[in-house]
This record gives structure tokens, C-alpha cells and sequence, in this order.
């Protein structure tokens, strides 16, 4: 059983991943502005760094199988995608390279695979919550940091002299 320091940490490594898939989302909208067209390689840079750390986050999450795991097959296919690409992003291995269209076709993920997982992690821990005996709201702390996440970057991206 998690202690409730333990239990804090993951959930805000939850939240921290969540936040990386708002702020990747937020500014995949933006790739039609003339700020992207101007910087694609740094925006692709951004974007695909974003992408990668949110599967990293959620693969190191799933990997530990928190309170015996998710509960439903559909989850657990995304989950074994999610490991699939976390493993191919983290090891070389050439023949993926040489494939990776094959590979991506086969084990790609969509947004709303990702937002289906958080979200049920998320419901997860909320179930678990006070069985650990953490004092954390998690669904408030998700709530909070969507807002914050939001407002933070809409102020970052009115900084820019060229509008996004």
C-alpha cells in the first residue's frame, strides 16, 4: 500500500503529465499561425518533446500498476501502446527505425487514447485517495492545475511580439 507522501508524488506526476498534454495540445492549435510557419523546426522541436514526455509520464505510471492496475481491456491495449512507443523512444533499434511507419501505424496513439488513460488513472486515484490516507483532492489538484496550466501559458504566448 502507497503512503500518503507516495501517493502525493505520483498524482503530481500525473498532473505534471496531464499539464504537458494541455500545453502540447494548446499549441498544436497554433501551428497554423504565422509564429509556427516562421520557427517550425524549434515549434516540431516543442511539440514532439511534449508528446514524447507525456508518454514517458504515463509509462512510468502504468508501469508501477498502482491499486492492481486498470480494469478494462481497452485500457490495458492503450496501456500496451503507450509501452510499445515509450520503448521505442527510449532504445534504438533499427529495424523500428527503418519501419516506423509500420511501427506508428500499428501502436500509434491518439489524443483521445491519452485522454482516456489520464482519465482513468486519474479516477483511479481519486477511488484510492482516502484509502492511503492522503489529505489531496485529487480531482480539485486536476481542476486547479487545468486552470493554472491554461492562464500560465495564454500569458506566455501573448509575450511573443508575433501573435500565435
Amino acid at each position: 500500500m502507497l503512503k500518503p507522501n507516495e501517493f502525493e508524488k505520483v498524482v503530481d506526476d500525473l498532473l505534471f503529465t496531464h499539464s504537458q498534454l494541455l500545453l502540447n495540445g494548446y499549441l498544436h492549435k497554433r501551428v497554423t499561425s504565422e509564429a509556427y510557419g516562421k520557427n517550425i523546426y524549434t515549434w516540431n522541436t516543442l511539440l514532439l518533446s511534449l508528446e514524447k514526455d507525456v508518454i514517458l509520464g504515463l509509462d512510468k505510471i502504468l508501469d508501477k500498476k498502482f491499486f492492481g492496475g486498470l480494469n478494462s481491456d481497452e485500457l490495458r491495449v492503450i496501456g500496451t501502446k503507450i509501452s510499445k512507443v515509450r520503448n521505442h523512444f527510449a532504445h534504438i533499434n533499427l529495424n523500428e527505425i527503418i519501419h516506423e511507419e509500420a511501427f506508428f501505424k500499428a501502436n500509434g496513439l491518439t489524443g483521445s487514447e491519452i485522454i482516456k488513460m489520464i482519465d482513468a488513472l486519474k479516477n483511479l486515484f481519486i477511488q484510492n485517495e482516502k484509502n492511503v490516507g492522503s489529505k489531496i483532492n485529487v480531482q480539485e489538484l486536476f481542476n486547479e492545475t487545468t486552470r493554472n496550466i491554461m492562464n500560465d501559458l495564454d500569458s506566455w504566448l501573448k509575450s511573443f511580439k508575433t501573435s500565435l
